[in-house]
């Protein structure tokens, strides 16, 4: 049964449908918060969702969307964010974005940090952002 598995995979490798660019998160303190924002490109013809973003850096991390409703302007957390084939969808400030809470340490600018992103379809990504103001 493994083998036959490990034959499949070899003879029709899943196809990476999903590619992170452009990840870079906001320089904060410990204990602070910070954003994460980055591209999805899903080269795929079916839609995928990102689900959930973890790291060490920090216990809580949501995903987040700005929202204006009448005069006042505010932030929400989401469940998912829905990426359509042969899309793209963009992470930035003063729209979706990836809230990072209650950091365990300092990010610096120029630090590098380590993300993983839960897709429905394409699975865990792993991703290394840089800070930058």
């Amino acid at each position: 049964m493994q083998t036959l598995l490990l034959l499949l995979l070899i003879l029709f490798p899943p196809q990476e449908n999903i590619k992170i660019k452009d990840a870079w998160i906001r320089p904060s303190s410990e204990k602070m918060a910070t954003a994460l924002y980055f591209t999805i490109e899903n080269i795929g013809e079916s839609a995928d969702t990102l689900y959930k973003v973890v790291s060490n850096i920090s216990d809580k991390i949501e995903l987040h969307e700005t929202y204006s409703q009448g005069e006042m302007t505010g932030m929400r957390r989401v469940d998912f964010i829905v990426i359509k084939g042969k899309s793209s969808f963009e992470l930035k400030p003063g729209a979706h974005h990836i809230m990072v809470m209650k950091l365990k340490k300092d990010i610096k600018d120029g630090e590098s940090e380590n993300f993983t992103l839960y897709f429905k379809k394409a699975g865990e990504i792993k991703i290394s952002t840089k800070a930058k103001m």
